[in-house]
């Protein structure tokens, strides 16, 4: 059974007997493996002895839209889509070709369900999707969290600080952990007959899948932002598992020493993956535990009141992953979960927003306007490094985003400028924005989840500071400059 924590109700329907199908809307969490909410659905549609229908949609009109994110998704979609024929499972997907043309699709398909299961994420536009649509169905609408390990349910407040989620985490994992979802939870479908898509749905929302076939001349004839080009990446679970394979043969063991250099490129990858629902923590945290030393074991685990190292134990590497997967990731699903304004500046803790606001006046050496930045043309050359590593990948590397928001802080005239600033290169460019952890990554650059450092500088006050000189001195970035020159 799926911990009832993951799953939220959004009204107080009963099942439709005479409904035709079992809806399972595939937002976020885009895999048919190891998903919770795809687990949910089989468990609804077996009880309801009614047949499984699986949705995904792509608008063109969401934020941001571009080549660059419908390529990756396409490309999920597409094997989605070849797969679910294979098993002889119902799949219907639409791809709008105009802005609102999508309207009302989901509503119809609602209409002939049973029961209607979605997924849960905290922001963006699938938190919108569930709180406008879940309450105004006629049937149950059940929205399941399948993000990380700790579910959304089980936290009461927002955490403050990673160190403090670290604590509670600790004393939750084992628990957590051991209800994992199945692996392949469509094996457990018993309907013996496909689900049939509404004819009044075929004639108005056709499936268009035949034209993916050729991506590149379906997204020219999408009005998305075509300057934002597509990456070298696939956006499949196929991609997905074989990325995170070469990481654990390549990559894990030496991860604690090497992750922060970027020369040595020792990270694992998988932020976009795991973004867009193409793998699941679950999995990837066993695989890196399958590769502890033969004396560990799960029962070597030990509350350790939040310590970075020690609770896992066994390899550093390890450890110093884990934590990065878990903890790190997971504090910004549980803060976004209790905090419905999570990108507003008004969110950034007390002692930070006084102390930006303090030093709101301080000089600054440059101001740039939103282009020199986006173009990589400021004159810090290890800066247009990481954002042509950005514009190129869709990623920057862990240490130097960081280091990438600090100086935009420093660059713009105000913080809620730098804000602005910092939420729209991320969410234009990076495959991984959009995300409750991307969300803390740019927040943390003005104080989330972080402390008041000393000493008291011009325009940080005492948020935490970091220069290019430093950085250079710091970690390994010969080679990165090079790669990403101008």
């Amino acid at each position: 059974m799926i911990d009832s924590k993951r799953i939220f109700s959004w009204n107080n329907r009963e099942p439709n007997p005479e409904g035709l199908y079992v809806l399972y809307w595939m937002q976020i969490h885009r895999r048919l493996e190891f998903n919770f909410a795809l687990e949910h659905a089989v468990e609804w549609a077996n009880r309801l002895g009614k047949p499984l229908l699986i949705y995904e949609g792509l608008a063109c009109d969401y934020p941001w839209a571009s080549d660059r994110l419908h390529q990756f998704l396409l490309e999920g979609m597409k094997e989605n889509h070849d797969l679910l024929m294979r098993k002889n499972v119902a799949h219907h997907s639409f791809v709008e070709m105009k802005p609102g043309e999508g309207a009302g699709l989901v509503r119809t398909l609602c209409a002939s369900a049973c029961v209607v299961i979605t997924d849960h994420f905290p922001v963006f536009i699938i938190r919108t999707h569930n709180e406008r649509i879940g309450p105004s169905v006629a049937v149950p609408y059940i929205s399941v969290d399948a993000n990380g390990i700790l579910p959304l349910g089980i936290s009461i407040k927002a955490p403050y600080s990673a160190f403090e989620f670290r604590r509670w985490m600790q004393k939750h994992f084992l628990v957590s952990y051991a209800a994992r979802p199945r692996k392949n939870p469509l094996s457990l479908l018993k309907a013996n007959r496909k689900a049939k898509v509404p004819s009044a749905v075929l004639r108005k929302w056709p499936d268009r899948f035949h034209l993916s076939d050729n991506i590149p001349e379906l997204l020219r004839q999408i009005p998305i932002d075509h300057s934002v080009s597509p990456v070298s990446i696939q956006g499949t679970r196929q991609a997905a598992r074989k990325g995170f394979r070469s990481f654990l043969k390549n990559g894990l063991l030496s991860y604690a020493e090497q992750r922060n250099h970027p020369d040595l490129s020792k990270t694992s990858g998988m932020s976009p993956y795991l973004h867009f629902g193409k793998i699941s923590s679950h999995e990837m945290i066993q695989a890196a535990l399958d590769q502890q030393p033969a004396y560990w074991s799960l029962e070597t685990v030990r509350y350790c009141n939040g310590a970075r190292e020690g609770f896992f134990g066994g390899n550093r590497s390890i450890q110093a992953f884990l934590d990065q997967l878990i903890t790190w990731r997971e504090t910004g699903y549980h803060y976004c979960q209790h905090v419905p304004d999570y990108d507003r500046f008004e969110s950034l803790p007390e002692w930070a927003r006084l102390t930006l606001h303090k030093h709101r006046n301080d000089p600054r050496p440059y101001i740039y306007d939103l282009e020199s930045p986006e173009t990589a043309q400021t004159h810090d050359p290890v800066w247009n490094a990481a954002q042509r590593q950005l514009l190129r990948e869709g990623v920057i590397h862990n240490y130097l985003r960081m280091l990438w928001g600090k100086k935009i802080l420093e660059w713009t005239p105000n913080p809620e400028t730098a804000l602005q600033y910092l939420i729209t290169l991320n969410n234009k460019y990076s495959i991984d924005g959009r995300n409750p952890n991307s969300y803390s990554g740019i927040f943390w650059i003005l104080g989330r989840f972080d402390r008041p450092w000393g000493p008291e500088r011009n325009i940080f006050g005492t948020v935490r500071w970091m220069s290019s000189e430093n950085t250079i001195r710091k970690i390994k970035l010969k080679e990165y400059l090079r790669l990403y020159g101008p």
